[in-house]
């Protein structure tokens, strides 16, 4: 019987030990997931901090982009209207140099019909020849003009990519801890109650074999285990000595 309550004990203060051990996984699991949901928080902040950030640099390069292209538009606008001006000034030139040749062959050659107006035709052939060089100049200006704002363009629609790119992916956040499992306190208790429970009712059950029906030990009927119980064979009482003879 002490043994059966010495091991209830055991059972019990066992399972008591079980839940309290599953208690502190609960709470290590808790303060892990907790945690874990901080550390995840605190890092997709800092995403967006680094995001934001780059959104503002981002902002700041295309401002940068734009005045860099409109300072190219506004070179190649200063080069082609200074090559108009040329054009224009040359051009004026030639004609006033024309008429003034024109002017001066005329009184010094002293020529008239015929002769006044073939030097008069190779004059202004000459003066053709000076004005088609130049609008010749003007359109080659105006090409290089047009090849020059288109390929600003291009650098500028480039550099706008590139810099999209650095903001191109918002930052996400990571996926959320799987919140964990918790064990059942209560049961090892309970198991620990019903196993020692089991305990005492196995205990009250138990016979041993040596108690007699009418509730007398038989260890002590002197005529099975007396002095010299044992030099004799009895049908009776189931002893055959040692003589081992069964006398039937």
């Amino acid at each position: 019987m002490l043994g059966a309550i010495f091991g209830g004990a055991s059972k019990i203060l066992g399972g008591i030990a079980a839940s309290n051990a599953a208690k502190a996984r609960n709470r290590a699991a808790i303060e892990k997931y907790e945690r874990d949901k901080e550390i995840r928080k605190r890092n997709h902040f800092q995403k967006l901090s680094i995001y934001s950030a780059k959104v503002n640099k981002y902002h700041t390069d295309i401002n940068e982009n734009d005045l860099a292209a409109n300072r190219g538009y506004a070179q190649a606008q200063v080069a082609l209207g200074q090559a108009q001006s040329n054009a224009v000034a040359k051009s004026e030139s030639k004609f006033i140099e024309f008429v003034n040749k024109k002017l001066g062959k005329g009184r010094a050659s002293g020529a008239t019909g015929r002769s006044a107006g073939r030097l008069e035709m190779m004059d202004f052939a000459a003066f053709g020849r000076g004005q088609a060089d130049l609008a010749f100049k003007l359109t080659r200006s105006g090409e290089a003009y047009y090849n020059q704002v288109e390929a600003i363009r291009n650098q500028q629609k480039s550099a706008r990519n590139k810099l999209f790119g650095s903001v191109m992916w918002q930052p996400v956040a990571d996926l959320p801890p799987i919140a964990p499992q918790m064990e059942n306190t209560s049961m090892p208790i309970i198991q620990g109650f019903l196993g020692a429970a089991a305990g005492f009712a196995g205990a009250g059950e138990t016979s041993t074999g040596l108690e007699d029906i009418s509730g007398g030990n038989v260890l002590d009927d002197p005529t099975l285990f007396g002095a010299g119980a044992m030099d004799y064979d009895s049908v009776a009482t189931g002893n055959y000595g040692l003589s081992n003879i069964r006398g039937y």
